[in-house]
């Protein structure tokens, strides 16, 4: 037996150990508050913050709420003592326990220092008040250590909702890693045969992700994340090495565009450009490419790599044209391999199935698909007649046909943004109007 476990008894007299007799005499320190200073509610609050964190057994809230309130503010003054008692077969009532597990509770708690035992000489609980309602003899739970560790409570308390955000800060980036890597892993899937080494990166990522709920400190969490964010890293890095690597058109010569001219034609139900393209009455500036097709068309061709010039369109003005594709891009100057990458996040969003993702990827080049499904992005709901998929299907059919036209839509894009950004303009300046 352990000195920690040493009982004192004496006949008739409950059995303490030496931690219930260190808390007795530190109770015994307290001296009671100033006059009208004693906010017994206070000391209750602080310790039900505290509460989950002390290793306490079940009830125990219940119960110190439940005696916090048979005190009265005078009996946390000077010259008093905040002592309840409540008889054996009424605390057992109001729990719904044992009078065993009663005792055994009490017990626990007087070792942990939430309350005091004070034994009267005949072993029961009682108290009398004068006629000013002050405590004049009482015998029972003295909850003067409640005031007692106040400030231990409240740095307790504080304490754990530190580690909690923490905990939740290093979850939300191991979120963002595990998400990352797997859209990255049916993107590489879609345009070729994974790396050699990704089911090893993907066993890991799975084990990792697996530790994270047994795991329950944040420093524990911070390893995992980092974990996890450096195989997210390797994993853009050959992401990287696959962009580079994927021929523009793998289906057909390399000098033929994917896209088709801009020369005018009928469109179905579910295609890039309804009747609205023109309802404006604003024709598309054009751009003829030196010996390119668009002389013969009579109108600009647009292909994936003219995607990477700001004259047609650049990354950051994407995002601005489609506010929900910018919705799954972290970076303040992404690339293309950037917004491929949040593309295939947005056809998540919109319901696109991984294999019209990959074959619109193959069929067009992965920049070019993520532009168009950007595009598909701007439409509201009720304008689809068979969802945001159907529509995006038929985009790449038409472009596999060529007579997909896109550069009629950025326009038009551009336009209605323009109208946006000058109808707030001219708003703000009327409010500012004498």
């Amino acid at each position: 037996m352990s000195l920690q476990q040493q009982t004192l008894s004496a006949q008739g007299s409950r059995r303490l150990t030496l931690t219930m007799m260190a808390v007795r005499d530190q109770a015994d320190r307290f001296e009671g508050l100033p006059r009208g200073m004693a906010k017994p509610f206070r000391f209750l609050a602080a310790f039900q913050e505290a509460e989950p964190y002390l290793g306490l057994p079940p009830q125990a809230y219940k119960l110190v709420a439940w005696l916090v309130k048979m005190t009265q503010s005078p009996d946390w003054e000077a010259g008093s003592r905040p002592i309840a008692w409540p008889c054996a077969e009424r605390q057992a009532e109001f729990l719904g326990l044992t009078r065993n597990a009663v005792k055994t509770l009490n017990r626990m708690l007087f070792e942990a220092g939430i309350f005091v035992m004070r034994d009267s000489p005949t072993g029961k609980r009682y108290g009398r008040r004068d006629d000013q309602g002050r405590i004049v003899e009482a015998y029972g739970f003295d909850l003067s250590p409640l005031a007692f560790r106040y400030d231990e409570f409240i740095r307790t308390a504080a304490a754990a909702r530190a580690e909690r955000e923490r905990c939740g800060h290093f979850k939300r980036r191991a979120t963002c890693a595990r998400r990352a890597i797997a859209q990255i892993g049916e993107t590489l899937a879609a345009i070729g045969p994974l790396p050699p080494e990704w089911p090893q990166l993907a066993a890991e990522t799975a084990d990792l992700v697996a530790a994270i709920r047994k795991t329950r400190t944040s420093d524990d969490l911070a390893l995992i994340t980092h974990g996890l964010e450096s195989r997210k890293a390797q994993a853009e890095t050959w992401a990287a090495e696959a962009s580079h690597a994927v021929e523009i058109d793998p289906e057909g010569p390399a000098d033929r565009p994917h896209i088709i001219s801009t020369d005018s034609s009928p469109y179905p139900s579910d295609t890039v450009m309804p009747a609205e393209a023109s309802s404006r009455g604003e024709a598309a500036p054009e751009t003829h490419e030196a010996g390119g097709e668009a002389g013969k068309e009579g109108g600009e061709i647009i292909t994936a790599r003219d995607f990477e010039s700001p004259a047609k369109v650049h990354p950051g003005e994407l995002l601005e044209l489609a506010p929900r594709l910018a919705e799954h891009v972290a970076q303040s100057y992404p690339d293309w391999a950037d917004i491929v990458t949040a593309a295939d996040g947005l056809r998540h969003e919109l319901g696109v199935s991984h294999s019209l993702w990959g074959e619109a990827c193959l069929a067009v080049g992965r920049p070019l698909a993520a532009v168009t499904l950007a595009i598909v992005s701007t439409k509201p709901r009720d304008h689809f007649t068979r969802g945001a998929g159907g529509y995006f299907a038929a985009m790449i059919k038409r472009a596999k046909t060529g007579e997909l036209r896109l550069d009629r839509t950025l326009w038009k894009l551009r336009r209605d943004r323009l109208d946006r950004v000058e109808h707030e303009s001219a708003g703000r300046n009327r409010s500012t109007w004498p």
